[in-house]
């Protein structure tokens, strides 16, 4: 079952006869039900996570928090100190479950104190607040392929190929913080309460509510964050002292690996979005970028056998709706090359 025609099924996208299609797969297996309630997941249901406690472990917790409760002191501060900090929140996550796996076990083991209370009745004992632990969903695509969700804030976000976003199950309880690999349009709801963070390749970019794509493969040297509508910032997040960039409509802004923003005017924004309408756009782009976006966009594989220099020259373009066929001669003939295609393997090789 197609990925997208699912999304569309949740979001109430879908044409009547779509509808049937998706509730005939649904009732064909087990399998494809299970599926289904997984993505639903990041959609309506709200975040929250059953957590089973083993009692006897809960009493242990509880006996060693009675009898080091000066130390619990200490805990709850440093606790309550880095709910405040959103960067010490996101990197130091694995800590905060520990911490709060203990916390849930003392909770459990209220009952028992009521039992033996007279063995413990000069000792005062602290309320800690839980913190629920962090779930992660995500959504992927392979090369190929391209999809769009709705998140649980009413939030759209447009996935490129070979692209992975993930969103914690507690996604709206504080900040709406996602991370992304690959490249995203994002059409942020407006939440003056809930600030908007997208986490990319070391990079972070903060919004209320705006449209702005983030491009962060893995494999190329700087993140990408192109404005279309309001206002984002542009940060490190490893560096939250170094100073943030403000991007406006029609503004692009480059984060490099070692930390350096540079924010530029556009002219042709459509050009870094024409992806989302399904189009392949090429402007100015040198060949070892054709290769690496022919590859992601129509799951082949393109060797280039010969010498390809820096100085090679540049292709622009636009594809909308043609076979592959047709790019590859058109490109072949624009870089003055020959190309074979063999499978799912082109060869450019230079006249």
């Amino acid at each position: 079952m197609n990925t997208e025609l699912l999304h569309k099924y949740l979001s109430g996208e879908c044409t009547t006869k779509e509808e049937e299609q998706v509730e005939a797969w649904l009732h064909s297996s087990p399998e494809n039900q299970k599926r289904m309630n997984e993505m639903k997941q990041i959609w309506d249901i709200p975040p929250g996570k059953r957590i089973h406690v083993d009692s006897y472990k809960a009493w242990d917790s509880l006996r060693e928090r009675v009898l080091h409760s000066h130390n619990s002191a200490s805990e709850t501060e440093q606790l309550q100190d880095s709910k405040r900090k959103h960067n010490q929140f996101y990197k130091n996550k694995n800590r905060r479950r520990r911490r709060s796996a203990r916390v849930i076990a003392y909770s459990a083991a209220v009952a028992a104190v009521l039992m033996i209370a007279f063995l413990f009745s000069h000792i005062s004992l602290m309320y800690v607040a839980h913190e629920p632990e962090l779930s992660m969903q995500e959504i992927t695509t392979n090369k190929g392929q391209r999809t769009s969700v709705k998140l649980s804030d009413g939030t759209r976000v447009h996935l490129n190929a070979e692209s992975k976003l993930i969103v914690p199950e507690n996604y709206t309880n504080n900040n709406r913080i996602v991370t992304l690999e690959g490249e995203a349009f994002f059409e942020v709801e407006p939440n003056t309460d809930r600030m908007f963070f997208v986490h990319a390749n070391h990079s972070v970019t903060q919004v209320l509510g705006t449209k702005f794509n983030v491009r962060a493969y893995s494999d190329e040297d700087n993140v990408e964050v192109v404005v279309a509508e309001g206002k984002v910032s542009l940060n490190s997040d490893e560096n939250m002292l170094a100073p943030e960039v403000q991007l406006t409509r029609n503004q692009r802004g480059t984060f490099s690996r070692n930390g350096e923003i540079v924010a530029s005017t556009i002219t042709d924004t459509e050009r870094y979005l024409d992806w989302t309408k399904g189009k392949l756009t090429f402007r100015d782009t040198p060949v070892g970028e054709v290769k690496s976006r022919l590859e992601r966009w129509y799951d082949i594989e393109v060797i280039l056998e010969g010498d390809f220099s820096v100085g090679d020259q540049l292709l622009t373009g636009t594809f909308e709706d043609v076979p592959l066929s047709v790019v590859l001669s058109s490109i072949a003939l624009s870089l003055d090359l020959h190309y074979k295609q063999d499978g799912n393997t082109v060869i450019f090789l230079k006249k």
